[in-house]
C-alpha cells in the first residue's frame, strides 16, 4: 500500500544564509549587481550581431538607466560606477572618464523621478535619452572624438529607446522600485 505523501510547504525553508543574504537591502544589492554585470555579458554577447548600420545596443546602459529611475541616487552611482568600470574593461579605453561619465549621468538620472512618475512605463524613455546624452557627453568632454562618435551614439540611443519598455518591465520584476517616502515632500498623513 502506497503512502500518502504530505509535504508541509511552510516548514521548507532555505538555507539561513541563503535568507540573509537574500532579505533587505542585501537583496536588493545583488539583484542590481547581477543586472548590471549581465548587461555586460549581453553587451558583449549579443550587441554585435543585433548591429544595424552604426546603431548598437548599449545594454549597460540601458540597464543603468532602468536601474537610475527605480533606485536611489546612491545605488545609482554606485551601478554607474559598475557599468563604466565593466564598459571600460569590454571596451578596453581609460577607466577613469567611463567611469565618472556614468557615475554622474546615473546620478542625475536618479533625481529625474521628481518631474516623472516612475510607476509609468513611459517614463524610461526621457530616462534612456537623458543618460545616454549625459553620458555619451561627459565621455566626449573627457576624450574628444570626430563626429563618428556623436552619429554611432544617437544612432544607439534610438536602438536603447526601442529596447526601453520591455528592458524596464524585466528590471522592475527583477528589482522593484523603492516605495516612495514623500511624507516630506507632500507632507501626506498616514
Amino acid at each position: 500500500m502506497a503512502r500518502k505523501i504530505h509535504y508541509d510547504y511552510e516548514r521548507v525553508q532555505p538555507h539561513w544564509l541563503t535568507r540573509l543574504i537574500l532579505q533587505g537591502s542585501w537583496g536588493r544589492t545583488l539583484r542590481w549587481l547581477l543586472l548590471v554585470v549581465l548587461a555586460a555579458v549581453a553587451q558583449g554577447v549579443w550587441a554585435p550581431s543585433l548591429r544595424i548600420g552604426i546603431a548598437l545596443p548599449d545594454f549597460p546602459l540601458l540597464v543603468l538607466a532602468c536601474l537610475a529611475l527605480t533606485t536611489n541616487p546612491n545605488t545609482a552611482a554606485w551601478a554607474g560606477f559598475l557599468t563604466g568600470l565593466l564598459h571600460a574593461s569590454m571596451l578596453n579605453q581609460t577607466v577613469g572618464s567611463l567611469i565618472v561619465s556614468r557615475t554622474l549621468a546615473a546620478t542625475a538620472v536618479a533625481y529625474l523621478p521628481m518631474v516623472l512618475a516612475k510607476r509609468h512605463g513611459l517614463s524610461i524613455v526621457p530616462a534612456v535619452v537623458l543618460l545616454t546624452l549625459l553620458a555619451q557627453g561627459i565621455l566626449y568632454l573627457a576624450a574628444p572624438r570626430g563626429d563618428a562618435f556623436w552619429q554611432a551614439t544617437l544612432a544607439g540611443m534610438v536602438y536603447n529607446i526601442a529596447l526601453a519598455i520591455p528592458a524596464y518591465w524585466l528590471v522592475r520584476r527583477i528589482v522593484p522600485p523603492e516605495p516612495d517616502d514623500d511624507s516630506i515632500l507632500w507632507n501626506s498623513q498616514r
